[in-house]
């Protein structure tokens, strides 16, 4: 069972839970060998905090005194562990040396037998430069190979590892996701991947991530096999992988490489350590390098393991707080092909926005021109360029400001209550773009960080134009007033309300939560707090972001102006009872869900009749639902109990 606690876009951090205890991901498994103890398993559990290990099925399998062992106690207490413990099938070995000494079913079976968690299938490894049509033989045996374990042991303990095939051939990998996700499977491993780690091929790799996601869709976990090395995991958690295998961590160290998330030293370059791992912390360059030359590479492998766990709980951090595509983006500069890599999430953009949110709680940090590539960043912009329409009939007049001074409308105070009786549009350049000074507290306009000396005016040519303007005018002080006709309506207020919930809901919504008599709770700076129409509280405006709260009367003005699915989560009878009472909605009970709602956007919860149940916020996509029969759905605020 796997269960999303918390995402940021396709980054997740779940609990994904296995006959021997649950795992919280992301999360690495290190690789043991079962004929060398590198690091005593008891020290990776109680010092490492290690709560999962993979292990090689066939290792075990051909050496006799291990398999008679195994068979007789279990791979828990071969190797001394009490937690979740996965093994893989020989695979590699098979791809690495052309064959295995032991058949599929064999070596399932022998899985079963001997108690792993996660049992994985012997899946044909796809090379790089295989043909299409080598790839695809492969990918079709490796299928088949899948439905037989689900068919023969899907009904035992422990889960069974389905590993997506194809190749560099994307729309290979994107077959071999939606079948292997068609067989309701319990994990699913991306393979056949090393050989372009190994090259630095990073665009393949993250082109091959996107496509097996694609066609997998959000079902989980996904295991980015072989991907030992900490520069990679926060790329590879943000395009959708939840656990990682490290054998690299002993692998370098025989070769005296020390693991950075930055990349790699041999430790011959290194005078001064420079890390607060307790392994560096308790030594220096000149003691390990002397280890090292006495064989021992004990030191070298406990550092490089404890950088890929810090490396993952900086991950998970970040996801919790909103800033993983900033972590990522200060991560892919340490190698130009990792650079490269983050194009493809540019590329990828529809597929992407599904799964952000609107909004964070935190601002946006601009670290680089790769900043732009974040779909928050892109939202707005197209939103702004595609959709929105000014409301005056008027001029429009921009503003350049310093990027400091903002939110632009209450350092333009002055010269907002000077033109809102004209009929002129008011635009302010941004780093972004072009933006209405309407939406200039919505995120991530007002909550973005960007260097003061970034001005990005190439788009207001072309704002021009999409909007059919016919003059656009800098703003030069107040004489410029006497050129404009007066129009009282809508105010600066009312233009922001519009503005915004047709952004946050949909087009029209701002109309609907207008039509009729407005008035305005402020606090002592003149911000709109709350909104009331014909005395009834509609809206709340958070203080972190400028987005609205929807209150039950602005839901019941939405929900009587729309039809089903716009802002639906549709959910069944047995649970509108409970959601009535303010009760949250889990995933089993939703029917329907409307695929325009993002992660935390204000949701209507209805019945499959369209009563209304709830208002609330979305936890899910409607992706997410209909895959997960687990976990939290949709968090509700107010429930509507019928009298």
């Amino acid at each position: 069972m796997f269960e999303i606690k918390r995402s940021d876009g396709l980054a997740r951090i779940g609990k994904f839970v296995t006959p021997s205890g649950s795992v919280e991901t992301p999360a690495i498994m290190p690789v043991i060998n079962p004929n060398l103890e590198l690091i005593p398993i008891d020290r990776l559990k109680s010092e490492f905090d290690a709560q999962i290990l993979i292990t090689n099925s066939y290792i075990i399998y051909r050496k006799k005194e291990l398999r008679e062992r195994a068979l007789d106690v279990g791979v828990h207490e071969l190797l001394g562990f009490d937690g979740p413990i996965m093994t893989d099938s020989g695979t590699f070995q098979a791809h690495v040396y052309g064959d295995v000494e032991v058949g599929p079913e064999q070596i399932l079976a022998f899985q079963k037998d001997i108690g792993s968690d996660i049992s994985t299938i012997l899946d044909e490894f796809t090379e790089p430069d295989e043909t299409r049509r080598e790839a695809d033989e492969k990918l079709e045996r490796t299928v088949e190979r899948a439905r037989n374990a689900k068919k023969n042991y899907g009904d035992m303990e422990g889960y069974i590892a389905y590993p997506i095939q194809g190749s560099i051939h994307t729309d290979l990998r994107k077959r071999c996701g939606r079948l292997l996700g068609d067989l309701d499977g319990d994990f699913y491993p991306i393979g056949g991947v090393v050989p372009l780690m190994e090259d630095y091929r990073f665009s393949e790799l993250s082109e091959i991530i996107f496509s097996s996601k694609k066609g997998l869709g959000p079902r989980g976990p996904v295991h980015l096999f072989g991907a030992g090395h900490p520069m990679l995991y926060s790329l590879a958690t943000l395009l959708g992988c939840d656990l990682f295998d490290s054998s690299s961590y002993a692998k370098y160290a025989k070769r005296g490489d020390l693991m950075y998330p930055e990349g790699t030293k041999n430790i011959d370059e290194i005078s001064y350590l420079g890390c607060e791992c307790p392994v560096c912390t308790s030594a220096d360059a000149e003691k390990l390098k002397n280890k090292y030359e006495e064989d021992d590479i004990t030191p070298i492998a406990e550092h490089n393991l404890w950088i890929c766990y810090r490396e993952i709980g900086k991950i998970k951090q970040a996801i919790r707080e909103g800033r993983l595509w900033e972590l990522v983006e200060r991560r892919v500069r340490s190698h130009p092909k990792l650079l490269d890599a983050l194009q493809v999430l540019d590329r990828e953009y529809s597929h992407i926005e599904k799964f952000e949110p609107r909004s964070r709680d935190r601002a946006a940090l601009y670290t680089g021109r790769e900043s732009y590539f974040r779909p928050a960043f892109k939202r707005i912009k197209r939103w702004i360029m595609e959709k929105y329409t000014p409301p005056k009939d008027g001029p429009t007049v921009y503003f350049e400001l310093d990027q400091g001074r903002k939110p632009y409308s209450r350092t333009l105070k002055k010269e907002i209550c000077l033109l809102e009786n004209y009929d002129v549009n008011l635009l302010v350049k941004t780093p972004l773009g072009p933006v209405p000074l309407e939406l200039d507290e919505v995120y991530p306009i007002a909550q973005s960080i960007f260097p003061s000396n970034i001005q990005r005016t190439s788009s207001l040519e072309e704002y021009k134009e999409k909007k059919r303007i016919d003059e656009l005018i800098a703003w030069e002080g107040e004489p410029m007033i006497s050129s404009f006709n007066e129009r009282k309506e809508p105010d600066f207020d009312e233009m922001k309300i519009r503005a915004t919930a047709d952004y946050q809901f949909f087009e029209g919504a701002g109309k609907t939560l207008t039509d009729g008599k407005l008035q305005y709770v402020k606090n002592n700076k003149g911000r709109i707090k709350n909104v009331v129409l014909n005395g009834s509280h509609i809206l709340s405006i958070r203080y972190y972001d400028g987005f609205f709260t929807l209150k039950k009367e602005g839901a019941r003005e939405l929900w009587r102006e729309t039809s089903s699915p716009v802002m639906r989560i549709v959910v069944a009878d047995e649970s509108a009872e409970f959601n009535r009472e303010g009760k949250s909605v889990f995933s089993k009970f939703v029917t329907n869900m409307s695929e325009d709602l993002r992660k935390g956007d204000e949701a209507l919860i209805v019945t499959k009749e369209d009563e209304l149940v709830a208002v609330g916020r979305a936890f899910l996509t409607d992706e997410e639902v209909k895959v997960f029969d687990q976990g939290l759905a949709a968090n509700v605020r107010e429930g509507f109990v019928i009298n």
